[in-house]
């Protein structure tokens, strides 16, 4: 079985092929951005916040994302707004001091 080995590309391919990768690698970089860009907890998307506007924590709610329906409940770190926190979503902070 033949293989292709990238030191056989003319040089021209050869720099358009790694121009590629680091554009690709910048992408995802950052689409994985975090709320702080310090690889704290994302911010919540704007459904999210406004399916709880007009409700207490604790309470019941949901909201559309491109994934369907989403069902959780009013939630929010201290200082932070509420959000509807999917049921299936991981409990607490992993940094936070235990209670």
């Amino acid at each position: 079985m033949k293989t292709s080995n990238i030191s056989k590309l003319p040089i021209g391919r050869a720099f358009a092929l790694t121009i590629c990768v680091g554009a690709l690698t910048a992408c995802c970089g950052l689409s994985a951005q975090t709320a702080d860009g310090a690889g704290g907890p994302r911010k919540p998307p704007p459904e999210a916040l406004d399916a709880c506007k007009s409700v207490s924590s604790g309470q019941d709610c949901s909201f559309s994302s491109p994934q369907g329906t989403v069902k959780g409940t009013c939630w929010a770190p201290e200082g932070k707004p509420l959000a509807c926190k999917p049921k299936d979503a991981p409990t607490g902070n992993p940094g936070a001091p235990k209670q």
